[in-house]
This record gives C-alpha cells, sequence and structure tokens, in this order.
C-alpha cells in the first residue's frame, strides 16, 4: 500500500511538471504575439536559452554528415579498387601474352636463320605433343605425308639434332628422339673426328657406341653429324661429352655426352625433305635426292 502511495505520488507530481512547463510555453508564445518592438529582450532570452541546444544539435548532425561522407567515400574507394584491380589483372594478362608472342616470334626467326643457312629443302613443324609414356622418347608434329614427311627423314632444330621421322599420317608425324633407346645417329668428336654412332640411353642422355680406345677425346669435346647416312647432312650439333670410361682391355671406350637440343622446351623444328648420298670419293661429286 505504501508503495502504491508512492508511485501515485511520483505519477502526480510528473504531471504537475509537465502541466507547468505547458503553461509558460503557451504564455511566452501569448507575450511574443502581443510584442510590436520586433526582437528585443524576450527574443534574446530564447535565443539564449535554445542556443545550446542548437549548438549541440549541430554538432551531432555534423558527425553524422562527416560518417555519412566518410562511408560514401570509403564505398567509393573499394570501387575505384576493385576496377583498378581489373585494369592491372587485364594488362598483366596483356603483357604475358606480348612476351609469348615476343618469345615465339624470335624463335621463329632463329628457325628461319637457321633454315636459309642451308640449300637443302625444309619443312617447318610445330610440336603439338609428347608421348606421356615411358616407352619411347617421342614428339607429335604437326605435318605428315601431305607435306612431304617421310618416315628418317632429319628433324632439327637452330640448336641441333632432335631425331628421326618414325611414322607418318596424312597431316601429322611422329619424331623419334635421339636419347630414345632405338634412336642411332652417324656422329664424330668435332676435334679429332674420331667416328662413333650416337645412341640413346633412354634418359636425357646419349652415348658414343663403337668409339675406339685409341681415339683421343676429352670430356667438353662437341660430337656433330658425320654425314655418313643420307637422312643427316654433316657438321650439325648433336651434343658435349660429359664423362669417358677406358676399360683396361677391349677394343671401345665409352662416352656420355648431353645432346645440344632441350628436348622439354621444343616448340617448333624443321624436317629435311631431302636425302644425301654419303660423301663420294676424292674427285666424285656428291649428289642429292628429293
Amino acid at each position: 500500500m505504501r508503495m502504491r502511495s508512492l508511485f501515485l505520488s511520483r505519477r502526480y507530481t510528473l504531471l504537475t511538471i509537465v502541466i507547468l512547463l505547458l503553461l509558460f510555453a503557451l504564455i511566452l508564445m501569448s507575450l511574443r504575439v502581443k510584442q510590436k518592438g520586433g526582437v528585443e529582450g524576450l527574443d534574446a532570452f530564447l535565443i539564449e536559452l535554445y542556443s545550446p541546444f542548437q549548438k549541440g544539435a549541430t554538432s551531432i548532425f555534423n558527425e553524422i554528415k562527416g560518417l555519412l561522407y566518410g562511408y560514401l567515400f570509403l564505398v567509393e574507394l573499394e570501387k575505384e579498387n576493385r576496377i583498378l584491380k581489373q585494369k592491372i589483372a587485364r594488362l598483366e594478362r596483356e603483357n604475358q601474352e606480348m612476351k609469348a608472342l615476343a618469345s615465339s616470334s624470335e624463335r621463329l626467326r632463329k628457325l628461319l636463320q637457321f633454315r636459309d643457312s642451308f640449300s637443302m629443302k625444309m619443312v617447318a613443324a610445330e610440336v603439338i605433343g609428347r608421348d606421356p609414356t615411358s616407352w619411347f622418347k617421342s614428339l607429335t608434329l604437326n605435318k605428315g605425308e601431305k607435306d612431304g614427311v617421310q618416315r628418317g627423314m632429319a628433324v632439327l632444330s637452330p640448336e641441333g639434332v632432335v631425331g628421326q621421322i618414325l611414322k607418318t599420317g596424312p597431316y601429322h608425324s611422329i619424331v623419334l628422339l635421339i636419347t630414345d633407346y632405338n634412336s642411332a645417329v652417324d656422329g664424330m668428336v668435332e676435334r679429332t673426328r674420331a667416328k662413333a654412332l650416337v645412341k640413346g640411353t633412354g634418359e636425357n642422355r646419349c652415348y658414343l657406341k663403337y668409339l675406339l680406345r685409341s681415339e683421343e677425346v676429352n670430356v667438353g669435346d662437341r660430337v656433330i653429324t658425320s654425314g655418313l647416312t643420307g637422312n643427316f647432312p654433316k657438321g650439325l650439333a648433336i651434343g658435349e661429352i660429359t664423362k669417358i670410361e677406358k676399360e683396361s682391355h677391349g677394343v671401345f671406350q665409352y662416352a656420355e655426352l648431353i645432346p645440344k637440343v632441350d628436348f622439354t622446351k621444343l616448340e617448333e623444328v624443321l624436317i629435311v625433305t631431302e636425302t644425301f648420298t654419303p660423301p663420294p670419293e676424292k674427285g666424285k661429286t656428291m649428289k642429292k635426292t628429293k
């Protein structure tokens, strides 16, 4: 009961204050209407009374305005940042494409220069596939019988010997790399003119078969084609000797070499479409056939 009385007392007190404030406002309004001398004492009083509230309201409004502008600025900045990132990605992509085009143009320039340095007929081909198995070391080319490509033809690059055509189709062919077990190319050591057969090891290596033990060869010697067969012209780079083993007995010695051509990066090659007869004896001329 006591609590109820206290609640009613507070309720009536609050109501009384509200009524008094309303009456005070009405009195001020009536005095304002009756006043005829412009803004003087009462207006000055009202200005002083409401100025702090206006100042606070203005400050709050400016804070809200600043926050709103800041938010809109961040939204616009994020949008511009996203657009700039897209432009950077596009420019990087175009830059990579231009680099790839420049690299391709440089490779083709070297290929054409290499072809023009020989008088024999050649067909340029693009590497379009590689043997995924470990059975053969081979590449697939985009030129075939329709382009005059035949089995056994030599395949070259500006760096040196690539291999020989193994199989042909109307529009494609397969080249057996010189690193394959089944590959064999007549070669010789450029410095000493020692003759040997260049055989593949199945890895990224070759070795000189039938290299006489009496021949002087050193690590670093360059091995080139001998021209003793009709498919490879004489003097083409094959590789460089990296290892030599001489047994205490036997007729031959073992020499290992690394091919001059990096087959993992090969993209274009030249196919020699002419075959040559072996070098003639002194006083005779050499004939070439298609």
